[in-house]
C-alpha cells in the first residue's frame, strides 16, 4: 500500500484482497469538482446510482466534525463521516492508499485530527501581494494536506480600503472581489479564511500619511536593532487611533464569513516610550495595553467575530490577564529553535484562556530557508499544543527587509506543519521529502526536496548562529543600509565584523552552491510551476554567492585585485538581477512594492561599488569591539 500524509490514526487489514484497478464513485451530492480535483494520477469514473459504484459515501453522525471512517470490504470501499469536511478528507486518504496498486488487502480504518486548527498565516504586506492564482495554489496544497486554516497577513494597504483609496497603488493589493474569491475557494476546500489586519503596532504605513501622523506613540521613531526606525505604533490614549482602526474593521469584516479575526496587536515597540508614557507609568504599561485592546474588542464584536491576538506582550502582564474576555484566543509565536513553547502553554493552560501556537517556515531574512531552525520550531510548537490541549498551530510566513525569498522555500515547513498538526509524530520530519517530490513539486527523479531542503541548511557553514536570519542575510542588509551613512564602509564593518570569513570557506560555499545548481540540473519538475520553482532557486543562490563576494572584499589575505575582481562582478550583474528578480516576482506576484524591495537590492550593488573605492584607495578600518 503506498504511503498516507498525513498518518492516520488506526487501520486494520484482513486477509482478502479487493480490487482497484479502476474506481468508480458515487459522489452523493458531494462538491464533486473539488474532489474530483484531488483524483490526479488514479483511472476512475463518476456513476450516477451506488450499485454501479465501488466507492460510496455514508453519513455516521457519531462522527466528529473532521473525523472519518473507511471500510473496504466486499468489493465495496465506504467514507463514513458526519459532515463534507469528513468526507473530503477521508477521500484524501484513500486517494493516496490507492495510488500505484491495483489491488489491496481488504482494510479499515478510523481517522481524525489532532488539532482542530490546522493553519497557515501567509504575509501580504511586506512589498509582495501575491496573484490570486498563487494563493488558490497554496490552498489547493493546504487541502491535499488537510489544513483549514488561512490568514492573509495585513498591514498597511495591502486590502482594497475603500474609504482610503487614495493611498492604494494600482497592483497593489488584494480587492474585496478577490478576497471573496478566494474566500469561497478556500471554503469549497474546507479551509476558513480568516481576515487578519493590525491595528496597534505595525502601523508604519499609515503613519508616514500625513493624515495620521498625529496618532504616532512617538512621532520621530525609535532607535531598535541598531538603527533609527520609522514610527510604528499607534497612540493608544488618542480616540482618533481607535476610530481609524474601526474604519478598517469595517472594510474586511463585514464582507468575511469567518467566525474569527486575527487582531494581531503585536509589536507596539513604542508602547510606554512616547506620548504614553506617563500613562503607562502611573496605570504600568500592561494596563495601557489592555485598555486601548478592549476598546478594539468592542468594535470588533459588532462584526460577531472571535478574536485571535498574538501573545507577546501579555506574556509579560500574566496576573492582568483576567482583564480580557474570555473569548480571546491567544497565539504564542516564536521562530527560534529554543522558543519555550512548553513553559508558556503550561502557564496559560492553568488559566483556562484558549490558546493556538505560531511557529514559523523561518523561509525570511534568509533567502533560502532554515530548515533545522523550521522544522525544529515547529516540532516544539505543535507537540506543546498538543500536550497542553491548544487548539491548534498557524505557522507563519513572513516577508522581512524586502520579502526576497520565492515561495516555493517555504513548503518544506508547511508540510512539515500539516502533517504534525493533523497527527503528531516524533521523527515525522523524515517523511517531507516524500510528500514534496511526489505530490507537490511532483519530480520525477525525486530529488528537489533534498536539494532544496539542504539549501536551508547552508546557515550551517557560518560563523555562527543568528536569531531570526542569516549571516549572508543581515551583511547584506546592513550593505543596503550602509549607503546613507557619511562612512558607509566604517558603519558596515562594526555592524557585521564577526559575519566575515576567510577564503577558505568561500571556497566551499562555492563548492557547496555550484553543486546544487548542477543537482537543480537533474531535477524533473512535472508540477506546472516547475521551471519557475527552479529558477527561482538558481537565481537566489547567486544572490547569496554575490554577497558572500561582498564578504569576502575584507578579506586581507585575499590579493586586493581578486577582492577587486569579486566587486566587479556584483557591480556588474545588476541589470540581470533587475530583470530576473521581476520576472520571477511577476510569475506569482502583482507589481505591488516590487520597487521599494528591490531598492534595497540597488542599494547592495552601490555599497559593493563604494567597498571597491574604498579598497582601491587603500584605506583601512580598525575594527573596535
Amino acid at each position: 500500500m503506498a504511503k498516507v500524509y498525513p498518518k492516520i490514526k488506526s487501520i486494520t487489514y484482513f486477509d482478502e484482497y479487493l480490487l482497484v484497478d479502476k474506481i468508480s464513485v458515487f459522489f452523493n451530492n458531494k462538491k464533486v469538482n473539488v474532489f474530483i480535483k484531488f483524483l490526479e494520477n488514479l483511472e476512475y469514473e463518476e456513476v450516477d446510482d451506488e450499485k454501479k459504484a465501488n466507492v460510496l459515501f455514508e453519513n455516521d453522525s457519531a462522527l466528529g466534525k473532521e473525523a472519518y471512517r473507511i471500510v473496504a470490504r466486499g468489493g465495496v470501499i465506504k467514507i463514513y463521516s458526519s459532515t463534507d469536511s469528513g468526507a473530503f478528507y477521508g477521500f484524501i486518504t484513500l486517494r493516496l492508499l490507492l495510488d500505484g496498486v491495483n489491488k489491496t488487502k481488504e482494510f479499515e480504518l478510523y481517522d481524525e485530527p489532532d488539532l482542530k486548527v490546522r493553519g497557515l498565516m501567509m504575509d501580504i504586506s511586506r512589498n509582495k501581494v501575491p496573484k490570486v492564482e498563487t494563493i488558490k495554489k497554496i490552498i489547493d496544497m493546504m487541502a491535499f494536506l488537510k489544513l483549514n486554516h488561512l490568514e492573509l497577513y495585513v498591514e498597511g494597504f495591502s486590502f482594497e480600503y475603500e474609504g482610503f483609496k487614495k493611498y492604494l497603488k494600482d497592483d497593489g493589493y488584494i480587492t474585496k472581489s478577490e478576497y471573496l474569491e478566494i474566500e469561497k475557494y478556500a471554503n469549497e476546500r474546507f479551509i476558513d479564511l480568516v481576515p487578519n489586519e493590525n491595528g496597534f503596532g505595525h502601523m508604519e504605513k499609515w503613519l508616514d500619511k500625513d493624515e495620521f501622523k498625529e496618532l504616532a506613540e512617538c512621532p520621530d521613531g525609535i532607535f531598535l536593532w541598531g538603527r533609527n526606525r520609522a514610527p510604528s505604533t499607534l497612540n493608544p490614549l488618542d480616540p482618533k487611533s481607535v476610530e481609524l482602526i474601526s474604519k478598517l474593521y469595517d472594510e474586511m469584516l463585514t464582507i468575511s464569513n469567518s467566525k474569527y479575526f486575527n487582531m494581531n496587536f503585536d509589536e507596539p515597540f513604542e508602547l510606554g516610550k512616547g506620548k504614553s508614557m506617563k500613562e503607562c507609568q502611573e496605570k504600568g504599561i500592561g494596563n495601557v495595553y489592555i485598555d486601548y485592546t478592549l476598546k478594539a474588542y468592542e468594535a470588533l464584536k459588532k462584526y460577531d467575530k472571535t478574536p485571535l491576538i498574538w501573545m507577546d506582550v501579555l506574556l509579560k502582564h500574566p496576573d492582568l490577564l483576567d482583564r480580557l474576555p474570555k473569548d480571546m484566543i491567544f497565539v504564542d509565536w516564536g521562530y527560534d529553535s529554543f522558543y519555550s513553547f512548553d513553559s508558556n502553554l503550561k502557564k496559560l493552560k492553568k488559566t483556562g484562556i484558549p490558546f493556538m501556537v505560531a511557529p514559523g517556515t523561518s523561509s525570511w531574512c534568509s533567502f533560502l530557508g532554515r530548515t533545522d531552525e523550521a522544522f525544529e520550531g515547529i516540532n516544539n510548537a505543535t507537540k506543546a499544543v498538543v500536550e497542553h490541549g491548544g487548539l491548534g498551530t498557524l505557522v507563519t510566513d513572513w516577508g522581512d527587509f524586502g520579502h526576497l525569498q520565492y515561495l516555493p522555500v517555504s513548503y518544506g515547513p508547511i508540510v512539515y506543519s500539516a502533517l504534525l498538526s493533523w497527527r503528531y509524530h516524533e521523527g515525522e520530519y523524515r517523511e517531507v521529502k516524500h510528500v514534496l517530490n511526489k505530490y507537490i513539486f511532483k519530480d520525477k527523479n525525486n530529488l528537489i526536496a533534498d536539494i532544496i531542503l539542504d539549501l536551508g541548511r547552508y546557515n550551517r557553514y557560518e560563523n555562527a548562529y543568528i536569531g531570526n536570519g542569516t549571516e549572508a542575510f543581515y551583511t547584506y542588509m546592513w550593505a543596503s543600509l550602509s549607503n546613507n551613512q557619511e562612512n558607509p564602509v566604517e558603519y558596515f564593518l562594526t555592524r557585521v565584523r564577526h559575519n566575515l570569513f576567510n577564503y577558505d570557506k568561500y571556497e566551499m560555499f562555492e563548492n557547496f552552491f555550484d553543486l546544487k545548481i548542477k543537482e537543480l540540473d537533474k531535477c524533473k519538475l512535472e508540477c506546472d510551476d516547475g521551471k519557475i520553482i527552479l529558477d527561482e532557486l538558481k537565481e537566489s543562490i547567486r544572490f547569496v554567492n554575490s554577497i558572500h563576494k561582498l564578504m569576502i572584499a575584507f578579506c586581507d589575505e585575499v590579493a586586493l585585485e581578486k577582492r577587486i575582481s569579486l566587486l566587479d562582478e556584483i557591480i556588474e550583474s545588476h541589470n540581470y538581477l533587475l530583470e530576473e528578480r521581476k520576472r520571477l516576482w511577476l510569475a506569482r506576484n502583482k507589481i505591488s512594492d516590487f520597487e521599494e524591495s528591490f531598492n534595497h537590492v540597488v542599494a547592495f550593488i552601490e555599497f559593493a561599488n563604494k567597498t571597491r573605492e574604498y579598497l582601491i584607495r587603500g584605506e583601512h578600518y580598525e575594527i573596535k569591539d
